[in-house]
């Protein structure tokens, strides 16, 4: 399968033309500040739990906490928002995660991921590993799903476990047409993964990796990556805002210890699950027309009209 998307016509409508201007929209700084208050409030809403080594201080190493958590959350909701404002685009939602059947893996050990163009498993056979996206994206004009992980910073991943990820993932879009095919979601010709550094450090498509600046040009939405990145500037505004008030009331009036204990504080951004597999696949079943399966690449240019 090539890795080049085919060149997909996108029209616009009014409103959504009116967005692709090169600073942010009026139109969408309501918005912006809208996910930050909600994540604000879902850390203030976590309670912390006493810590003999932090001590007093243990609520401002909850606080830390908590805010990686979220911000996690916060740019999927972000890059959900964005693409809900395109008629092209609908963000799907999956009552169960993709399987990620034997035959699947088996493929990927002994060929390369160019060499497996409209391959598609079936879904419904014998699996116990499943990768659940942070999000799935249908473009129904360029008859495209793009599968994708939003990671808050890839600076910490080591390439191992990055590799770890891009192969799950590649697994479950072996699988995914068939599970779109039986929601009904029939016509789709590409099925697409991308990884987002949230930090907006790590770029290199060629292998699925987003800087968060870059998703415009993986959605074909001009404004999505100034978006992006204007709500991660407003997010830690205020988050550096909550933390410097924090610190000087724990200064002046140390806290007493509060021994709750707070899911928030313990939750992880890694929602993966890792169990292992057994080596076994079918084909599927119905026929299907042919779905190519790669790493998602951006529009390229994109003229102030909104079009690739």
């Amino acid at each position: 399968m090539s890795h080049v998307h085919r060149a997909a016509a996108r029209s616009a409508s009014v409103s959504h033309a009116a967005l692709a201007a090169s600073s942010i929209a009026p139109e969408l700084e309501p918005i912006l500040s809208g996910l930050v208050d909600q994540a604000l409030e879902a850390i203030r809403a976590g309670n912390c739990r006493f810590d003999g080594v932090f001590g007093d201080y243990a609520e401002l190493n909850s606080f830390v906490r908590a805010v990686t958590f979220h911000e996690g959350i916060l740019l999927e909701q972000g890059l959900e928002r964005l693409a809900s404002l395109s008629p092209d685009l609908r963000v799907i939602k999956l009552s169960e995660p993709l399987p990620i059947v034997p035959a699947a893996l088996e493929l990927l050990e002994r060929n390369e991921w160019d060499a497996l163009e409209a391959i598609h498993l079936r879904s419904d056979v014998h699996y116990k590993m499943s990768y659940s996206p942070d999000l799935l994206i249908l473009d129904r004009v360029a008859r495209r799903a793009i599968i994708i992980d939003v990671k808050r910073s890839l600076s910490s991943y080591q390439e191992s476990k990055l590799k770890m990820l891009r192969r799950k993932m590649m697994a479950a879009a072996l699988t995914a047409g068939d599970v779109l095919h039986q929601q009904g979601r029939q016509g789709i010709a590409e099925i697409d993964i991308a990884i987002i550094d949230g930090s907006d450090e790590q770029s290199a498509q060629e292998r699925g990796v987003f800087a968060l600046r870059e998703v415009g040009e993986l959605l074909g939405l001009p404004y999505a990556g100034e978006a992006m990145l204007k709500l991660r500037a407003m997010f830690a505004e205020r988050v550096q805002e909550e933390m410097q008030q924090l610190c000087q009331r724990l200064v002046t009036a140390p806290a007493e210890p509060d021994t709750t204990t707070s899911n928030e504080c313990l939750a992880s951004d890694d929602k993966d699950a890792e169990c292992e597999g057994e080596v076994a696949a079918a084909m599927v079943a119905e026929p299907m027309p042919p779905i190519r399966v790669g790493f998602a690449r951006g529009f390229g240019a994109i003229d102030p009209a909104g079009r690739a």
